[in-house]
């Protein structure tokens, strides 16, 4: 190529044509600007639901996409829900961070100062920060009934898709997929098949998500927020149980034993919560502490009839391999117990201590601890494990007060309290809590209930009577976070600037 050819002449942008091409991409993005400035608060609600989406059916978008492809979807998706937070004046301030989840990031974040694969930390933490965000974000823009619908028609989405897809590959393909990424694959490990097209064969189905434990867990979630929603009498019969009864099938069809003991868990926190509406407020107290002795023999007895109960449920006393799992972690984490390896999420083949750690039968790596408290003590240490510790505590005990002082006035406030009850038990045999959708929600939660406190509204009693709630410390634009918009017999108390 000559030096005279048109290819390598520089541009010149005080050329006429170019000048007019920036000026036309300018004016572009501020048209693009001004719409979604003008749009967001029609825009939020699909993007919240598109949100949670990728959150909870990461694995089924990286199985159709790549992981480069993922990359871009996570990476459009963030700016997405920026851009209409920000156009929907919401903004986010120092005390609307939930403090105990944020130090628990931060110490994921700190680790990459000692980690022993810097690299993967600082990806490792990225993603934390983008998940925390988003949750945070979430809560700030919708008041709970709101993000409940999100979240909801975020699972129905991936509920429908997994049942579409199972159905398809059962009768259209008529055997087994792989991740699309690995069509070309000599051989394809037998663990990482993302359709089985067992949906024929009574399961167990893997749907969309290409697991049947995160499917499971995502049908779990579903009844709770139909149960919720339909006792607050905020959608119809038919469509909760149509959806309920499609949310059964995906358990029955994944056989999920851990799943069945949360959604056991959940049914029982429902049946006191009904209990508590139903009582008068002299006789609640009493109530509440027979609940909690139950709950205490419950788990005690769960412990010791161990080996039963899994038997039960059709499972071994080894959990699947688990305790041995949990044995080489742990003899991991003696070596560096304050700060632990490092934060990694998830654990990645290509480093050799994970690549031979603990083998699945078909020859492939473990990927995570199966334990949530494990987990982080093996990567963040004694530090990091006392910082997540707190986190769910607080979480839970703060869901289930708010609950009970909720019950007589708006039962959404229940749903907060059934999500932490499952990722609760959840977080006992498997890590996901610490990741995408189950991190998500949990930060979500989490901020709820941290700008909540400040709120101040008026609540309209039977007679006419007005009682005035002022918290203690009060935000401003916490209205945002009460739990219901436009909830009959509440009016919020809005101060100028309050988004």
């Amino acid at each position: 190529m000559t030096q005279s050819d048109p290819a390598r002449r520089p541009v010149d942008s005080s050329h006429p044509r170019s000048r007019e091409r920036m000026s036309g991409i300018t004016e572009a993005v501020e048209r693009g600007a001004r719409w979604v400035s003008a749009s967001a608060d029609s825009l939020i609600g699909p993007v919240g639901a598109w949100v949670f989406f990728v959150s909870f059916a990461g694995q089924g978008i990286r199985d159709l996409l790549g992981f480069w492809g993922y990359g871009v979807v996570v990476t459009l998706t963030g700016l997405a829900l920026a851009a209409v937070f920000m156009g929907a004046g919401r903004r986010v301030t120092l005390r609307r961070l939930p403090l105990a989840p944020c130090a628990f990031v931060v110490v994921c974040c700190l680790s990459v100062l000692w980690s022993a694969y810097k690299v993967e930390t600082v990806g490792a933490a990225g993603l934390s920060l983008i998940t925390t965000a988003g949750g945070i974000l979430l809560a700030i823009a919708f008041p709970l009934d709101r993000m409940l619908f999100a979240l909801t028609r975020a699972l129905q989405w991936t509920l429908g898709l997994s049942l579409a897809l199972e159905l398809f590959v059962a009768v259209v393909i008529g055997h087994r997929i792989p991740p699309l990424y690995m069509l070309k694959w000599a051989h394809v490990p037998e663990l990482s098949y993302w359709v089985n097209g067992a949906l024929f064969r009574g399961g167990p189905i893997q749907g969309f998500v290409g697991n049947r434990n995160p499917l499971a867990f995502i049908a779990l979630l579903m009844i709770l927020c139909l149960v919720t929603l339909w006792l607050a009498h905020r959608i119809g019969a038919i469509e909760a149980l149509v959806w309920i009864a499609l949310s059964v099938l995906v358990l029955a069809l994944t056989r999920s034993a851990t799943v069945f003991v949360a959604l056991f868990a959940c049914i029982a926190v429902v049946a006191v919560a009904l209990v508590l509406r139903a009582a008068s407020p002299a006789r609640r107290p009493r109530i509440l502490r027979v609940a909690v002795i139950l709950a205490v023999m419950a788990v005690i007895a769960g412990v010791l009839l161990h080996d039963s109960l899994t038997g039960l449920l059709g499972r071994d006393p080894d959990m699947t391999g688990r305790s041995e799992i949990w044995h080489r972690v742990l003899f991991l984490w003696r070596m560096h117990p304050i700060t632990g390896w490092g934060w990694i999420m998830y654990w990645v083949p290509w480093i050799p201590m994970f690549r031979y750690l603990v083998i699945r039968p078909d020859g492939t790596p473990t990927v995570q601890s199966h334990n949530a408290y494990i987990e982080a003590l093996f990567q963040t240490g004694i530090i990091g494990c006392i910082v997540l510790v707190a986190a769910v505590l607080w979480v839970t005990i703060s869901a289930f007060r708010i609950a009970v002082k909720r019950l007589d006035t708006d039962i959404l406030c229940l749903a907060p309290t059934l999500f932490m009850t499952a990722m609760v038990v959840q977080s006992f045999s498997e890590s996901r809590l610490l990741s995408e959708g189950n991190w998500l929600l949990f930060t979500a939660i989490a901020t709820w209930i941290t700008v909540r406190a400040h709120t101040v509204e008026v609540t309209a009693l039977p007679l006419g009577r007005i009682r005035r709630r002022v918290s203690v410390a009060s935000d401003p634009a916490a209205q945002d976070m009460s739990c219901t918009e436009d909830h009959p017999g509440r009016v919020p108390i809005r101060s100028r600037g309050s988004r």
